[in-house]
C-alpha cells in the first residue's frame, strides 16, 4: 500500500473513532471514549510525521476515497440509528428512540446533517452505479434526521442544501459579484427564518423553553458585554442567573418550562457570554471572511465546503455540536479541503530538525499525559460502580486519590465525589467539594445536596434557604418545595408547614409521577389534621 493510500486509510479510521467509538468503562460512554480516542491518535500520527515525513500533500485529504469513506461512516452512522427506531438496538438515552452512537439526537443529527454536503458533492461527480449509490446514501441521511425528530438536524440539512445546488448551478459564476452574494444572503435568511418558524409550531415548549434560556443569557451578556465572564462560564454562571430571574418573576410563564441548563442552545451565545461581544465579533469576523473567500473561489469544492460550513452554521445557532469531537473532525476536514493539492517538500535545516524535535517531544509528553488521564477516568467509572454496590465508604480513599492527582479540575468528578461524602455521612467535606465544584459546574441537583447536607448537620436554617434557592433554579420541582415542608414539620414551625403544603397542593404539574402524587397527598392530610385540631 504507498503512503497516499495509507493516509486516506487513516483519516478514515480517524473519522470512524470519532463517531463510533464507545466504551462503558467510561462514566460519560459515548463522548469521551471518542475524545480520548480523536486526542491520542492526532498526537500519534503528529509525533511520528515530525520526525519521517519529508513531504506534505494536503489535496491527499480531499481526494474522492476520502470523500467516500467519510459520507459511508455517516450512511452506516445513520442506519445504526434507524435499526434503533426500529428497536433493533439500544438507544443510549431513555427518553429518545434514536441516539446512534451519541448520548442524544443531537450529536446523531449533527454528524449527519454537517456530513450531507459530502453526499451532495460526490452524488454530482458520480456516474452510473455510484449516482446510485450516492443518492441512497442521502436518502439514508435525510430519514435518520427526519426519525431522529431533530429539527435542527432537518432545517440544516435543507438550507445546507439549497446552498449547494445554487453554487452548482450554472448561475454560479453570478453568485460570485456582490449584488447576488446579497440575493444568496437574503435567501439564506429568508429559508433559515421560515424554517425555524414552521420546526419552532412543532415542539413550542421545547422551543420556548429555550427562549428563556437566551432570555437569561442575554442578561449574562449585559452584566460583562465586553470580556465576558470568562471560559467555562456559562455552566458555573448560568443557573444562578436562572434562579434570580424566576425570584425577581414568579409568576412567570417559563417557569413550567425551565430545567438544569449545561448549554444555551447558540454557540455565538456561549461564546458572547464566555468572551464578550468582543470574541463573538471575532469569530464573526472569521466565519464571513471564510464565507466570503469560498463565495469569490473558483475551487471545484467550494460549494461543497461552503455548504458544509452552512450546515454547521445553522446548526450551531439551535444546538450544541461543538460538543462533540466528530463535529471537529468534520469542520477539519472541510477545511483542509480547501487546501490546495500541491506537495510541499521540507528540507531539513537545522532550524527545521530543531522544530520537529520539540514537536515530537510535545506530542510525547502530551500523549503521556492523555494516558494518565484515561487510567485516571476508568479508574473513577470502576470506583463509582463499587460506591453504587454499597461500598462508598471503601470507596472513598480511592476517590481522594483522584481528587489529589489527577481529576480535581473536572467538575462532574467533584460533583460525584461530593455526592458519596454525602451518602457516606461525610457532611462537612462534601460540602467543602460541592462548593469547589459549583465554581466550574452549578445546577439544581448540586443545590440539592448542599441543603441536604446542612440539614444534616444541623444548619436548619441554611437548609431551608438553599432548598429555596433550588426551587428559583427549576420552579416545577416538588422536592426543594417538600424537603422545606419536611424541616417545618420536624422543627414544630406549623405555619410555615402549612403554607409549603398549600403551595404543593397547588403547584402546578409539569410531568405527573406517583411521587408526585404522594407529595400532593402528604401535604392535604397534613393541613386536614391541622384544621381538625384547630376545630377541636
Amino acid at each position: 500500500m504507498n503512503k497516499n493510500k495509507q493516509i486516506i486509510l487513516l483519516c478514515i479510521v480517524f473519522f470512524t473513532g470519532s463517531v463510533f467509538i464507545t466504551s462503558g468503562k467510561f462514566v460519560n460512554a459515548t463522548n469521551t471514549p471518542k475524545l480520548y480516542f480523536v486526542i491520542a491518535t492526532l498526537l500519534v500520527v503528529v509525533a511520528i510525521n515530525a520526525i519521517h515525513t519529508k513531504k506534505i500533500n494536503p489535496g491527499i485529504l480531499s481526494s474522492k476515497a476520502t470523500l467516500w469513506g467519510i459520507s459511508f461512516i455517516c450512511f452506516m452512522q445513520a442506519c445504526y440509528g434507524l435499526c434503533q427506531f426500529a428497536g433493533w438496538l439500544p438507544s443510549n438515552h431513555s427518553k429518545f428512540a434514536i441516539t446512534g452512537s451519541f448520548d442524544n439526537p443531537a450529536g446523531f443529527a449533527s454528524v449527519l446533517a454537517i456530513g450531507f454536503p459530502i453526499g451532495l458533492f460526490l452524488l454530482s461527480k458520480a456516474k452510473n452505479v455510484a449516482k446510485y449509490l450516492a443518492s441512497i446514501i442521502l436518502l439514508v441521511l435525510a430519514i435518520a434526521v427526519f426519525f431522529s425528530e431533530s429539527r435542527t438536524g432537518m432545517l440544516s440539512i435543507l438550507i445546507s442544501s439549497i446552498v449547494f445546488v445554487l453554487f452548482q448551478a450554472k448561475v454560479v459564476g453570478k453568485f460570485r459579484q456582490f449584488r447576488y452574494c446579497k440575493l444568496l444572503t437574503i435567501v439564506m435568511m429568508i429559508c433559515l427564518l421560515s424554517g425555524a418558524y414552521i420546526l419552532y409550531l412543532q415542539k413550542k415548549d421545547s422551543a420556548n423553553g429555550r427562549l428563556l434560556i437566551w432570555k437569561v443569557s442575554a442578561k449574562m451578556i449585559r452584566d460583562k458585554p465586553i470580556l465576558g465572564h470568562g471560559y467555562g462560564a456559562f455552566q458555573a454562571d448560568y443557573m444562578d442567573y436562572q434562579a434570580a430571574y424566576f425570584k425577581n418573576n414568579p409568576g412567570s410563564n417559563f417557569a413550567q418550562l425551565a430545567d438544569n441548563v449545561k448549554h444555551p442552545f447558540n454557540e455565538f451565545i456561549k461564546v458572547a457570554v464566555e468572551f464578550g461581544l468582543i470574541g463573538l465579533a471575532i469569530i464573526l469576523s472569521i466565519i464571513l471572511f471564510v464565507l466570503w473567500k469560498l463565495i469569490k473561489s473558483e475551487h471545484e469544492k467550494s460549494g461543497l465546503v461552503l455548504s458544509g460550513l452552512v450546515s454547521f452554521l445553522v446548526f450551531a445557532c439551535f444546538s450544541y455540536p461543538l460538543q462533540y469531537v466528530a463535529v471537529w473532525v468534520l469542520l477539519a476536514f472541510y477545511i483542509l479541503m480547501f487546501l490546495p493539492s500541491k506537495e510541499i517538500s521540507i528540507n531539513n535545516t537545522p532550524i527545521i530538525v530543531i522544530a520537529r524535535g520539540l514537536i515530537f517531544i510535545v506530542c510525547v509528553l502530551c500523549l503521556f499525559y492523555t494516558c494518565k488521564q484515561v487510567n485516571a477516568e476508568m479508574k473513577w467509572k470502576t470506583i463509582a460502580m463499587n460506591s453504587l454496590r454499597g461500598d462508598t465508604e471503601k470507596m472513598l480513599p480511592e476517590y481522594e486519590k483522584l481528587y489529589s492527582k489527577s481529576l480535581k479540575q473536572n467538575p462532574f468528578f467533584l460533583y460525584n465525589y461530593g455526592a458519596e461524602l454525602n451518602v457516606a455521612g461525610k457532611f462537612n467535606t462534601s460540602i467543602k467539594i460541592l462548593t469547589e465544584c459549583k465554581k466550574r459546574f452549578n445546577d439544581y441537583d448540586l443545590q440539592m445536596l448542599l441543603a441536604d447536607n446542612y440539614y444534616k448537620k444541623g444548619k436548619v436554617e441554611r437548609a431551608i434557604e438553599v432548598y429555596k434557592y433550588a426551587s428559583n433554579m427549576v420552579p416545577c420541582r416538588f422536592l426543594p418545595l417538600y424537603n422545606q415542608f419536611e424541616i417545618y414539620k420536624e422543627t414544630a414551625q406549623y405555619s410555615n408547614a402549612a403554607k409549603c403544603a398549600n403551595d404543593i397542593i397547588n403547584k402546578k404539574i409539569k410531568v405527573p409521577s406517583y411521587t408526585i402524587r404522594s407529595i400532593k397527598a402528604q401535604a392535604e392530610s397534613f393541613l386536614n389534621e391541622t384544621s381538625m385540631v384547630r376545630n377541636f
